[in-house]
């Protein structure tokens, strides 16, 4: 019997690991600056004579007073933020295609709508023509929305926005209105997109009482800027002032003393909550196949093996105590308990 003979391949090349995490740092750093040349060549816009649509439901009347009066000192999204941003404004394309593919173009994007009493000026996505007449209107204003996925499943109707339990989905709504009252549309649509999803597109009629409270709010803002003076900060909230543009000529009082702690330390804060998030979501999926006695899952008791996957299922004996309320309230104490949680500031 023949031996086999090894060939022996030369090495060519070689490199260290991170001479390979160079190279991948190398383009990273190429694609930041990419946008960061694309940023610095815009030119900021003077706001201080108009109020925008998209800002009104902002719930810091502080806030809408400085993007008028300190434009200049506005801070500019970093980075990440702009890789963000740049994703909406691609989906954003992408769902105007898929309507256009199927019939429903979208004319007059981006056309601005004004209402010179308020000093309000809008920029709206477009106006979608309607599959037949709906009170006597064959088109109406529609507003494209990208959302985080972890938002996705609440928001059926109009109301999960109204009522959202954060501040700049409350915000769509509020713009949405100011385009329906300034284009005199009775009703429009939102059109909602986010990742592997079929979008939602939820009607939305002209609300009188919405546009009641933020035009008035349009109008304070109106007169501190004729005064050039600011309301007072609203207290300290970390998923609003955390968020701010203008947190850094604010400063707001806080409620909290809060620790300083080395930027350094993000990253690693960043991949806790990611590690939070799978498990909430193995913990949700836990809940759907497995379950417990009380709610069972499609696989609660069973025994099964499915190609590489095995599903057992073990019966124990326990004890348990079910000791009598009036016995344990002599041994009752309260102790100083300290919870600490990390989240994101937009949770």
């Amino acid at each position: 019997m023949m031996e086999t003979e090894l060939i022996t391949i030369p090495k060519v090349y070689s490199s260290t690991y991170q001479e390979l995490q160079d190279a991948a740092n190398e383009i990273t750093a190429r694609l930041d600056a990419a946008r960061q040349a694309k940023r610095d060549e815009e030119e900021p816009r003077d706001r201080s004579d108009r109020n925008y649509a998209s800002e009104i439901g902002h719930p810091c009347l502080k806030f809408l007073v400085h993007a008028r009066l300190d434009w200049k000192q506005r801070k500019m999204p970093d980075i990440t933020a702009e890789y963000r941003l740049e994703e909406g404004n691609e989906r954003e394309w992408l769902v105007k295609k898929k309507l256009g593919d199927i019939g429903f173009e979208l004319i007059l994007s981006q056309k601005y709508y004004h209402l010179e009493a308020l000093r309000l000026r809008g920029k709206i996505d477009g106006i979608i023509p309607l599959p037949r007449p709906v009170r006597g209107y064959r088109e109406a204003p529609a507003e494209i929305k990208s959302i985080n996925p972890q938002w996705w499943d609440g928001i059926k109707s109009i109301d999960d926005i109204r009522n959202h339990s954060k501040w700049w989905f409350r915000g769509y709504a509020s713009q949405l209105n100011a385009y329906l009252f300034a284009a005199d549309y009775p009703f429009g649509y939102f059109i909602l997109d986010t990742f592997g999803k079929r979008p939602k597109i939820i009607p939305m009629e002209r609300d009188e009482e919405l546009w009641t409270h933020d035009s008035a709010r349009i109008r304070q803002v109106n007169e501190y800027c004729e005064r050039k003076e600011y309301p007072a900060p609203i207290p300290y909230d970390p998923g609003i002032c955390g968020m701010c543009d203008f947190a850094h000529i604010c400063q707001p009082l806080r409620a909290t003393e809060y620790t300083e702690i080395p930027a350094s330390e993000e990253e690693v804060l960043k991949e806790f909550l990611w590690l939070r998030e799978f498990h909430e979501k193995y913990e949700e999926m836990k809940k759907t196949l497995i379950g417990d006695k009380n709610k069972p899952g499609r696989f609660w008791g069973v025994n099964a093996v499915v190609g590489s996957v095995v599903i057992e299922t073990k019966i124990q004996q326990r004890t348990t105590y079910d000791v009598p309320a009036e016995v344990k309230a002599p041994y009752a104490k309260k102790q100083e308990v300290v919870i600490t949680s990390i989240k994101r500031i937009d949770e």
